[in-house]
């Protein structure tokens, strides 16, 4: 019991540290911004994330500077990509503005949470401005748009930005190795039709999704396919066409035939996506880690 009271207490003293300690609760002026926003950036960095939100969200009226703007644009955007609120980091960082010494830094990382969230071409877009003061900076800009060319799958603009990588930075020559591989299994891929899928199940249960590259699950579709056929015969040849024995398993072997013909449609759809999603997340996390390494 009292160990259940102290874990309770240790919860609550964020948030009543925040009320007594805090100078923006007792009194807001001008001169607390500085104060304020190192205390949210302390808090970040001991992980208290809604403390440290908190903070910055009542440093809005406290504004006087362009410079204070930016820094709080960067730290609230920094601690909605901490904890994956990948939305607002982006609008947050890219909102910084070039004058910041947070300017590289909320670039980098706002573009690429655009490209994690889906919106590759507005990712692009930002990182074909990224700034670059030295030549691994440039790599790692080439290296950003090389991932989200194989990202949106545009060959061409891959084996353009590729062209600027060197493979001698250790911060970016595993990443550039491994895209390259990327783009070769990409390319690769075979794009196996639905339609035929459909076809070869309806010619032999379950092949349409051996030739999907679901073996397994076509063996296991085949099975009580065949099953139900050597029923549904066997009560045709002993009970004639009207009896209720035919009827009953005719009528499932009939629902298993063309459930396994849109299953292997289907498969075909969901192995595509599979590889997609796959390599869609090799991608975005060999773009981040270079990110993280050089900016972090």
């Amino acid at each position: 019991m009292v160990k259940k009271l102290l874990v309770l207490v240790g919860q609550a003293i964020p948030f009543w540290f925040l009320v007594f300690q805090s100078p923006i609760i007792r009194a807001q002026t001008p001169a607390d911004f500085g104060k304020e926003w190192r205390f949210a950036q302390y808090l970040s960095d001991k992980d208290a994330f809604p403390e440290a939100v908190y903070v910055l969200e009542q440093l809005e009226p406290l504004i006087q500077t362009a410079a204070q703007k930016d820094s709080l644009l960067y730290l609230r955007g920094w601690l909605a990509y901490t904890t994956k609120e990948l939305t607002v980091a982006h609008q947050k960082l890219l909102l910084v503005s070039v004058t910041s010494p947070f300017y590289a830094r909320s670039r980098y990382f706002g573009a690429y949470c655009l490209a994690f969230a889906g919106n590759r071409d507005s990712a692009r877009v930002v990182m074909e401005t990224l700034p670059i003061p030295n030549s691994t900076f440039r790599e790692l800009r080439a290296l950003q748009l090389a991932g989200v060319a194989l990202l949106q799958r545009r060959y061409e603009d891959f084996d353009q930005q590729r062209n600027a990588f060197s493979y001698t930075s250790y911060a970016l020559v595993n990443e550039q190795k491994r895209f390259n591989k990327y783009d070769s299994t990409l390319r690769a891929e075979k794009h196996r039709s639905p339609f035929v899928a459909g076809l070869y199940s309806a010619i032999l249960p379950g092949l349409g999704k051996v030739y999907a590259g679901k073996p397994k699950q076509g063996i296991a579709a085949f099975l009580p396919i065949l099953s139900l056929g050597l029923l549904t015969y066997e009560g045709l040849r002993k009970d004639g066409p009207r009896s209720a024995r035919f009827i009953g398993f005719g009528s499932l072997f009939t629902l298993f035939y063309v459930g396994n013909i849109w299953g292997s449609i289907l498969s075909v759809k969901a192995k595509r996506n599979e590889f997609k999603r796959e390599y869609d997340n090799k991608i975005l996390f060999d773009m981040h880690i270079p990110v993280r390494s050089l900016l972090n």
